[in-house]
């Protein structure tokens, strides 16, 4: 059974310390759930849309990693590639319940089945 972007997201979005979560679709459209109001849905975009300029300027197609982490003083930023060319963001504070899911999340995210 394929799942809803935005089904997944949103259940996915309730460990503590989860600031945003997104993804973008193969198609270049975005689902993103925001669950703090100082980090917006589309900040989260903004991100997602500007980590594939920088990804294409630090990693071949051949070498980049399935997920990168950027860490902060405060928090980390997760993104995860698929094959398929879905992207998952995740912006969690560190030192949380968030940051401990966050494996997790990125290996059930690469295994996910995905619908529209």
């Amino acid at each position: 059974m394929k799942n809803s972007p935005q089904q997944w997201l949103t259940s996915r979005a309730v460990p503590p310390g989860m600031l945003a979560c997104g993804m973008r679709g193969p198609d270049g459209t975005f689902v993103c759930h925001s669950v703090e109001a100082t980090c917006p849905a589309e900040t989260l975009e903004r991100v997602l849309r500007q980590f594939d300029a920088a990804r294409a300027a630090l990693f071949s197609n051949d070498l980049a990693p399935s997920w990168n982490t950027w860490a902060f003083e405060r928090g980390q930023i997760r993104f995860v590639e698929r094959p398929d060319g879905w992207l998952l963001g995740l912006l969690i504070r560190t030192d949380t319940e968030a940051q401990r899911r966050l494996d997790p999340l990125s290996t059930e995210f690469l295994s996910l089945e995905l619908g529209a």
